[in-house]
């Protein structure tokens, strides 16, 4: 069984004074599984998405393993994670194919093995078209595809995607949505996606974690949560 987990969560809590964000929080991800975690604002999924990323720090008891390793500790940066943010966080001064080898670039990784791996990012995303382009002159849709294509260049051990559809508007974000899905079950990657939206976590989601004023109330599929809710 822990051979299988991309991920796993034991006892995550977070206080920030006297608010408490997360509360011993238990969490399991198999490798290749798709989790959605699903809430309103305020409910602890973004800061739980940060300390699996390695953006915050849990408290004092909290585990947080990857790949069968204890990671609470590591910089995030050791951490073999790709992160969406929600507003993508391009860089606006490089072209889509320098935004894209930036993380192989920042680990001086060969120069023919980044063109190669962001040709074939470029692709997947279906924006080969645009690799020398400014990102600036893309459109929403195109943006999010660009942002998506650099987290996966790196080849994370886990994804992470903090609202990676709010930005767009509804009629583009369906579509975005469903080329989403597409392409993260085409790679089998292992993904954690953060959303207040029930129709994105039920597209996106092999499984739905429901949080509510820090805590899971409910961890199972998406046909589960729908037709049982509990709560």
């Amino acid at each position: 069984m822990a051979d299988s987990l991309a991920l796993e969560l034991k006892g995550i809590t977070k206080t920030f004074g006297s608010t408490v964000a997360n509360k011993d929080v238990d969490l399991q991800v198999r490798n290749g599984e798709i989790l959605s975690i699903l809430g309103e604002n305020g409910s602890g999924k973004t800061t739980l998405l940060r300390m699996i990323a390695g953006l915050e720090t849990p408290d004092e008891g909290s585990q947080i393993w990857i790949g069968g390793k204890d990671v609470t500790n590591i910089p995030a940066e050791k951490r073999q994670i790709g992160f969406m943010f929600q507003s993508y966080a391009l860089f606006p001064n490089m072209t889509v194919a320098e935004n894209v080898a930036y993380g192989l670039t920042v680990r001086k990784e060969d120069p023919q093995k980044i063109k190669e791996t962001v040709a074939r990012m470029l692709g997947l995303v279906n924006l080969e078209p645009y690799a020398d382009r400014p990102v600036q002159a893309l459109s929403g849709g195109q943006r999010q595809r660009v942002a998506l294509a650099r987290a996966l260049a790196i080849r994370p051990r886990v994804l992470l995607l903090d609202e990676p559809l709010t930005a767009l508007d509804a009629l583009l974000r369906h579509k975005v949505r469903e080329e989403l899905a597409v392409i993260l079950k085409r790679l089998g990657i292992t993904a954690v996606i953060v959303t207040h939206d029930q129709d994105e976590a039920m597209v996106l989601g092999d499984k739905i974690v429901v949080m509510q004023g820090g805590v899971i109330h409910q961890a199972d599929t998406p046909q589960n949560v729908w037709d049982n809710p509990a709560t």
